[in-house]
């Protein structure tokens, strides 16, 4: 532990998100991260209330980056406060937002005009450059220097990074019984090393259930409140209490 979390005081509202929010700490180099009670579905813009999905989330993120720090993969997460706030590193975010991609879905199968739930033959990782006026348009590694927002070095820590957070995921879930069709990851920086950042939960995995093969993104956009909640938390409850024997952690808080 790098610093004694229940030392730390909230200071002011740092960032104000769609799903989360961030606050300054009485120490400059970390955040407190709250998660809120609302969802926005991959497949829908429209928000909703859900009562105790900010606490799901939080326990569930907490759960996740205690597991990708076991596979040495440097993240953002110090340590879980309470049900409420994560303690994270602050860092200097890459403007991009990773998707990687290993099950053909969504508006990814219509564009390539491919058979929904077809499996790729090797992962694919995207750039999409964070900017809504421009649409978040999808980049490649030479527009991100040209725009000054990586250079060479931390792009290919970005791509070999992401790659292992996958491969990870990717496994962590098959011993849930589900399947990881695509991911959506940010990095930032700190004192020259690149960490993954934001959060691994619900809202940045799209799952399907191998047991009854629902698609946990459709439901989420089409459900009602008491559904949506009902999913957040059986979502994880796998998560957090594997069946499989040879899970890695048996992580609490």
């Amino acid at each position: 532990m790098e610093v004694n979390i229940k030392k730390l005081e909230k200071e002011q509202l740092y960032y104000d998100g769609s799903m989360k929010k961030l606050y300054s700490t009485s120490n400059p180099d970390y955040l407190f991260m709250e998660f809120k009670n609302e969802v926005v579905a991959i497949d829908s813009k429209k928000a909703k209330k859900v009562r105790g999905k900010g606490q799901t989330n939080t326990e569930t993120s907490s759960y996740i980056f205690q597991f990708l720090d076991s596979y040495h993969i440097p993240t953002h997460y110090i340590g879980k406060l309470n049900e409420k706030w994560l303690v994270v590193r602050k860092l200097e975010m890459v403007p991009i937002n990773v998707i990687v991609r290993n099950v053909s879905a969504g508006t990814f199968a219509k564009n390539f005009r491919m058979e929904e739930g077809q499996v790729l033959p090797a992962p694919i990782i995207e750039f999409y450059f964070k900017n809504e006026k421009m649409g978040n348009p999808m980049v490649n590694e030479y527009h991100l220097y040209a725009f000054g927002s990586a250079n060479q070095d931390e792009i290919r820590m970005i791509q070999r990074l992401s790659a292992k957070v996958n491969a990870v995921m990717k496994n962590f879930f098959e011993r849930r019984n589900y399947q990881l069709v695509d991911i959506k990851l940010e990095f930032g920086r700190s004192k020259g090393k690149i960490y993954l950042g934001d959060e691994v939960t619900l809202d940045t995995c799209r799952i399907w259930d191998n047991g009854n093969n629902s698609k946990l993104e459709k439901e989420i956009a089409h459900g009602k409140d008491n559904e949506i909640g009902k999913i957040y938390n059986e979502v994880k409850q796998r998560i957090l209490h594997p069946r499989a024997k040879d899970e890695k952690l048996n992580l609490v808080g």
